[in-house]
């Protein structure tokens, strides 16, 4: 098989022969060099951007980056699998890399809703936060000492906010991320289906993005208007950035 894992533990390696009373150091270590550790021979072809700051500080002269070369059973492998078209197109959704990117990071919005045309009714100040590891939107409440309302914990609990909520109720296994393309046989005694990937006739339900966010737009919260007013630096320095 192929050596996984860690191949060389941390600790001072020797240099090859006849210098084995002696250690590798930093001066050994450039882009383009070769370097041997106990018979086998590694070349650097790259460095990250401190590697590069520090060994330009101690004088050296960091060489330009080389490329990899590359390897032609990988890509070979790579050129089977994209050809295959298996029987059952099953999609993967892979939310880990956005996790994994955006985890902790929330967008606030400072936002209203204008309840005055109910009896009794004013206008209700609340603070919205989009979290962009899952795309959830959690409202909570802006309740003022002495207001006369009593403190809820949440107006609207962390969850995918759908654009076009109210929506009406639909029967089990309506809307789906799958459909069936074709049935043959009796159901569960040796039937066979195929899943279509075109997804004909699968029901579709449009959710809120960080896209559709932005200072004066009116969300739509399961039938109340959100007016988004503010919103705080976080969140103006990611719509900079991006």
């Amino acid at each position: 098989g192929i050596p996984q894992g860690t191949l060389i533990r941390r600790h001072r390696i020797p240099l090859p022969p006849p210098n084995e009373d002696e250690y590798y150091n930093v001066e050994h270590f450039n882009v383009g060099k070769e370097i041997t550790l106990y018979g086998r021979t590694f070349k650097l072809t790259n460095c990250n951007q401190f590697t590069a700051n520090f060994l330009r500080k101690l004088g050296v002269q960091v060489n330009l980056p080389e490329d990899t070369p590359s390897d032609p059973y990988s890509g070979y492998r790579q050129q089977l699998d994209d050809s295959m078209q298996p029987l059952r197109p099953y999609e993967r959704y892979d939310t880990l890399k956005q996790f994994l990117e955006n985890d902790g990071k929330v967008l606030r919005f400072y936002c209203y809703w204008d309840d005055s045309d109910a009896m009794f009714g004013d206008s209700r100040e609340m603070v919205m936060n989009y979290f962009l590891a899952d795309d959830t939107i959690e409202i909570r409440e802006t309740i003022s000492p002495n207001s006369g309302r009593d403190a809820a914990p949440k107006f609207l609990n962390r969850s995918r906010l759908p654009k076009n909520a109210p929506t009406p109720l639909t029967q089990p296994g309506e809307i789906t991320d799958r459909t069936v393309l074709n049935v043959f046989g009796p159901t569960g005694h040796g039937g066979r289906y195929i899943l279509d990937s075109l997804k004909t006739g699968a029901g579709h339900l449009d959710f809120y993005h960080d896209s559709d966010l932005t200072i004066g737009s009116v969300v739509n919260v399961w039938g109340r208007k959100m007016v988004i007013c503010d919103c705080d630096e976080f969140t103006r320095e990611y719509y900079r950035s991006k």
